[in-house]
């Protein structure tokens, strides 16, 4: 097996493995929140549920991706990755919508009594698994280097800080009953639920803004940027008369195309040597060969150039 077959065999297994947890987390969430009362369990679970559900989009999406091409999909299934991760952080939105509605009417309604006990020893042992898991998936994703892995472990570091503020937030209502401050242990669930769907916020829009980027087709300024100093470059050192480059990210692919305007007495007139300058501009763009998309075309005509563009300078990347 090759390194890039080897890579996405490991990620094909990382994402299967979090299904299977992320599963355990959602039913023991759910159960503990039904059974405890507690509202702040139960989106746990709720929110753990949705997520094995976009778990597997995510392993369908890697699944696809390592097809390369179809009939039907012939520039690849790229495109997958940046729809799976923009669906999920619309569905992690609607739940922070729910969440913080529930927990306001809660509130306002005189709080919520748990059974703090069981709902304890839940949190205390989801909150050191969820934390080990996460800093394990983010330890092998350091060489790995995969944009489903790195997203998809986001959702262990949220259900990581749900749990921990469970945990310490349950602490603090025991240590309230039998005091003279008993009474304010009823208003820790729906607050704990408020603070949880605040936090879960930039989360969300950490993997809302920039798969809709890619969705969109928003040219990343950085690798605009690099192509056009590499072009820059090549136009001094072969004297083209101009060039035009168009750039795209999905997920770790980047796709790039270039069409380079060349003089009538270019000196340059064979395949030959028009592939060598193919192949040095390619060596100089670099990157794994298997994750990027590169076209150079040559013409002497403009009109088979792309569309020339201005680029904002203060575009977000």
């Amino acid at each position: 097996m090759d390194i890039l077959g080897a890579r996405r065999s490991i990620e094909q297994k990382l994402l299967m493995q979090s299904v299977g947890l992320m599963a355990l987390v959602a039913v023991s969430g759910t159960i503990m929140g039904i059974v405890t009362g507690s509202s702040a369990v139960l989106l746990d679970g709720v929110f753990s549920f949705v997520d094995v559900v976009i778990k597997i989009m995510m392993l369908m999406t890697a699944k696809l991706i390592a097809r390369e091409t179809s009939k039907r999909f012939q520039f690849g299934y790229w495109q997958f990755e940046p729809l799976v991760l923009a669906v999920e952080g619309f569905f992690i939105l609607l739940i922070v919508i729910y969440a913080l509605s529930s927990g306001i009417t809660d509130l306002i309604s005189g709080g919520r009594h748990v059974d703090f006990g069981p709902a304890i020893y839940y949190a205390i042992f989801f909150t050191v698994a969820d934390t080990i898991y996460y800093l394990y998936v983010r330890r092998i994703n350091k060489s790995l280097q995969s944009n489903l892995i790195k997203f998809d472990n986001v959702s262990w570091y949220v259900d990581a800080l749900l749990e921990a503020a469970i945990l310490i937030s349950f602490v603090v209502a025991i240590m309230l009953e039998g005091t003279e401050y008993a009474d304010w242990a009823a208003y820790i669930d729906p607050i704990v639920l408020i603070v949880l769907a605040v936090q879960m916020i930039p989360s969300a829009f950490r993997i809302i803004i920039p798969s809709v980027k890619q969705v969109l087709g928003w040219a990343p300024t950085s690798l605009h940027n690099e192509v056009q100093k590499i072009m820059d470059r090549f136009m001094e050192k072969y004297n083209f008369k101009d060039y035009v480059s168009s750039v795209q990210v999905y997920g770790n692919t980047r796709i790039i195309e270039i069409d380079i305007l060349v003089r009538k007495n270019f000196p340059y007139q064979t395949i030959a040597e028009i592939d060598a300058i193919r192949n040095e501009i390619d060596q100089e763009i670099g990157g794994n060969p298997s994750e990027k998309w590169v076209t150079i075309s040559f013409t002497g005509t403009r009109k088979w150039m792309a569309k020339d563009y201005l680029l904002e300078e203060d575009d977000d990347e």
